[in-house]
């Protein structure tokens, strides 16, 4: 499952987020009854995140790799686990955010939510904006891995 694009939403007086159609759909088309969309939705970085059960499972084996974990890791992943909750798109295709992640994400009503490859984030639309401003070079990390956009 992968997500791209992004789009500007509202959350509802009731904590619920109108997912965009293609992330929807590749919820559900991820679900194996194609019935019960599940996604995963935590913190990371500040911000609230979502990804399938499975990458989830993905995300802890990955974690569980490191057999000394600094006491930043330790953070992350206190922050990681301490936001989990699994949520199901309902009929409308909305999905529940939680007060907790709603908090703890600073998200109020107006929100983006944006694919990241295999998860998306639910950002504040101010720190959308903000992000998007930024200047960026990242030419060298790319020259050192042997990237060459095709752009």
């Amino acid at each position: 499952m992968k997500f791209q694009g992004h789009a500007h939403r509202s959350i509802d007086p009731k904590g619920r987020l109108m997912l965009p159609p293609d992330f929807r759909d590749a919820i559900l088309a991820h679900t194996p009854d194609g019935v019960e969309g599940r996604i995963v939705l935590t913190l990371f970085e500040k911000h609230v995140v979502g990804m399938s059960p499975e990458q989830w499972a993905v995300l802890e084996r990955e974690l569980a790799k490191v057999k000394t974990p600094s006491r930043e890791l330790q953070l992350m992943k206190r922050i990681l686990f301490s936001g989990y909750v699994e949520v199901v798109l309902d009929g409308q295709g909305r999905i529940q955010l939680p007060t907790h992640l709603r908090k703890s994400g600073r998200l109020d009503k107006d929100v983006v939510v944006f694919g990241v490859d295999r998860r998306f984030e639910i950002w504040a639309a101010g720190e959308f904006e903000e992000m998007l401003g930024q200047d960026l070079d990242v030419s060298q990390e790319l020259a050192d891995n042997g990237v060459q956009l095709p752009f």
